[in-house]
């Protein structure tokens, strides 16, 4: 792997600078150290700031946003294995997946690209009343502004990708703070879009503690989007400090999926592995609640059981692994105490996930309370806890009774179940015979609830980035 170079970590008006303070960057799973990185502050959130006001106020042409996010897709691509080794060592996402989520990234950008010719626009018929007649009214797509991305660690690269050229295609500036837990892969992305050509102010990037540097952000009022993906916590502290911004919040989930009688058993089984199990269980999406129809459920929870003792887990560097570390001690202690307290309270533990250090081996719970964290809370790791319900009024009730709403799945084999169940569901997706993991980067992807607020998905989050202005002509 090729290191950032040890002034990196602090990207700002074309520059990169230095403060002098160092955070170390290690690799996840061996203790090696990677980097060092410049830590900023609220006086270097302030200066990204005057950097994007500054790039804002002379503009980009369209022509100019769509090459350059054209050239980054390709340079990502070019430097797949570089990329992909940054993400597996600095959160120990299992080698595979972090190539998957490469790949996902360049399209991102790739798609990005293309949105930025395709700005929305409209003709508005204002001779429809009298008042009207004699004009030319048209929408003008109209970039809101400086755009303030903060990231999570499990996707270090697509979510920042998922911020960034959504911005930048819409004529946003941005100022970007990775997760403190996972900078590298979003310096080797701000690299990629210096080299090429990004006009200096379009993309500043700072590295350090949050809080100076997000209520930095908050106060200055030339931000004018906050675009953040983490904990329902924090996304709905961020609003009530900043209201008259404009709030893009991809926040917390705790995603279920009901099989029903009639299902296709063993195409639900395997999904509910991948849905459960990849990346360690650390995606919004990751399936968490399992909702079985009474009927099939010990058969059903009988195959899942083998199919997930043979899950493989630890290394992250072996190609197999689809269960490697999470991404701090802590969480694997979290979610080790959070089994523990299920089992106390009377769930069954089909497949025992013993924890070892940071790593926190495949877990399937069953009968397990609906009032237990395991269902209630974000859990963040491998585990699925598994309930049964006696019919599909039974599932509607039971999935809806969560803070969450951001993917829900069903599977039957029945269209007209499934149209019921999508439309009592309240979650920003529904998927029918489809895992609650699946995401498309271009799809509109986002909650309800508490799971957060606007979509990303390349066009729609473009769309959330402009404001509609209207002009009218009268000869």
């Amino acid at each position: 792997m090729t290191e950032p170079s040890p002034i990196r970590g602090l990207y700002i008006d074309g520059e990169w600078r230095e403060t002098g303070v160092l955070d170390m960057r290690t690799d996840r799973w061996n203790g090696d150290t990677l980097s060092e990185l410049q830590l900023s502050g609220a006086q270097e959130a302030r200066l990204a700031v005057d950097a994007a006001a500054g790039a804002f106020s002379t503009g980009l042409s369209v022509a100019d946003r769509s090459r350059i996010l054209a050239r980054v897709a390709a340079a990502i691509t070019e430097r797949s294995d570089e990329f992909a080794e940054a993400i597996q060592r600095e959160t120990g996402k299992p080698i595979s997946a972090a190539r998957v989520e490469v790949a996902r990234a360049a399209g991102t950008l790739a798609y990005a690209g293309e949105e930025a010719r395709r700005l929305p626009g409209e003709r508005v018929p204002l001779d429809a009343v009298d008042a009207g007649e004699g004009t030319l009214a048209v929408t003008i797509p109209t970039a809101r502004g400086v755009v303030a991305a903060i990231t999570p660690f499990n996707f270090p690269l697509n979510l920042v990708a998922h911020k960034v050229g959504p911005a930048l295609a819409a004529g946003c500036p941005v100022v970007l703070k990775p997760s403190d837990k996972a900078p590298l892969a979003a310096i080797l992305l701000v690299e990629a879009f210096e080299s090429a050509g990004l006009p200096a102010g379009w993309l500043n990037l700072v590295h350090g503690p949050a809080e100076p540097i997000v209520d930095s952000w908050l106060d200055d009022d030339r931000v004018a989007v906050i675009n953040f993906t983490g904990s329902a916590k924090i996304g709905w502290q961020l609003k009530a400090r900043s209201p008259r911004k404009m709030h893009i919040l991809e926040l917390g989930s705790n995603s279920a999926m009901y099989v029903c009688a009639d299902a296709d058993l063993d195409r639900a089984v395997d999904d509910a592995v991948v849905a459960g199990f990849a990346n360690s269980g650390q995606a919004c999406i990751s399936l968490q609640r399992l909702y079985l129809d009474v009927a099939i459920a010990e058969d059903f929870l009988a195959r899942l059981s083998v199919k997930v003792s043979g899950i493989p887990f630890g290394d992250p560097l072996d190609e197999s692994t689809i269960v490697g570390p999470l991404v701090i001690d802590e969480a694997a202690v979290r979610v080790g105490e959070l089994i523990d307290a299920a089992v106390g309270a009377g769930a069954r533990l089909l497949v025992a996930g013993a924890r070892t250090g940071s790593v926190v081996a495949p877990t399937l719970l069953a009968d397990v309370s609906d009032d237990d964290r395991v269902m209630r809370d974000e859990l963040f790791g491998p585990v699925v806890a598994a309930a049964t319900v006696t019919d599909r009024d039974d599932a509607v009730s039971r999935i809806n009774d969560s803070q969450y709403g951001l993917n829900t799945s069903i599977y039957t084999r029945e269209i007209a179940a499934a149209l019921d169940f999508a439309g009592r569901i309240r979650s920003g997706s529904v998927l029918v015979n489809m895992p609650p993991s699946f995401r498309a980067d271009h799809m509109p992807y986002g909650g309800v609830k508490d799971s957060g607020q606007g979509r990303e998905g390349v066009r729609y989050a473009v769309a959330e980035l402009v404001d509609m202005k209207l002009v009218v002509i009268k000869g």
